[in-house]
């Protein structure tokens, strides 16, 4: 009789008799799938991820002068935050950038080698290739080169062929720059003078006249070549406030 039984069965499922019932349980069970996951993300949604806020290192760029001048070695770091803010360096930086203007500088870092223009954050060989020449007296006689002049511009190191810079310490090529600049004065200790001078790319780059203005106020406190360094040992904590 079971044996019986099952054939009817399958035949009624066979003609289609059994279709709707079956489609009906489809349905139900559905329904109660959808039900249970939206209980489900519902469940997920109720504790929300908190997002994670980077903590900056500094509050203010005062703040980051300050700690910088610190780390240079300034004996009155408060004095040098206030000569900063006072604009009194102001005049001496925009002299600098008039006169790189002057001689074709558009953006920085911009180097003149005994008055040849090395234009960018070229690599230690590029700067070996000109000085190199330019010891030797072996330069092209047609090259180039603007009649720049040192100033009142702080240098370091010494000899035959004088380097000049025309930078921006918020600049990035700038601080790329900067480990290059210190191998040439080891490499060539004795042979070259170097000069900082200040080219601050205000449009792109809110600090850099500031941070070119403090430069000067450490200056007055003997002390501008070793906040110079750590302005861009440094920028990636103060650039972006």
């Amino acid at each position: 009789m079971i044996a019986i039984n099952y054939v009817y069965i399958l035949d009624d499922m066979l003609k289609g008799k059994l279709v709707p019932v079956l489609m009906v349980v489809i349905v139900i069970m559905a329904f109660a799938m959808g039900a249970m996951w939206s209980k489900l993300r519902g469940t997920n949604q109720a504790v929300p991820i908190q997002p994670v806020v980077a903590v900056g290192k500094y509050k203010s760029f005062d703040e980051a002068i300050k700690d910088v001048a610190k780390q240079a070695g300034v004996k009155d770091q408060n004095k040098l935050v206030t000569c900063m803010n006072s604009g009194e360096k102001k005049l001496i930086v925009d002299a600098d950038e008039a006169e790189g203007s002057g001689f074709g500088v558009s953006g920085t870092p911009a180097f003149f080698i005994n008055g040849r223009l090395l234009a960018g954050a070229y690599p230690f060989e590029e700067f070996k290739k000109i000085i190199d020449e330019e010891l030797a007296g072996k330069a092209d006689k047609k090259v180039t080169r603007a009649k720049t002049v040192l100033g009142n511009a702080p240098t370091r190191g010494s000899g035959k062929v004088t380097l000049i810079e025309y930078s921006d310490f918020q600049c990035p090529f700038c601080s790329r720059a900067f480990p290059t600049v210190q191998k040439i004065l080891s490499e060539y200790d004795g042979k070259v003078l170097f000069a900082y001078k200040h080219f601050p790319l205000t449009s792109i780059h809110p600090h850099a006249q500031k941070a070119a203005e403090a430069s000067e106020c450490a200056r007055d406190q003997d002390k501008f070549w070793e906040f110079h360094d750590k302005l861009f040992a440094t920028q990636s904590d103060w650039a972006s406030l």
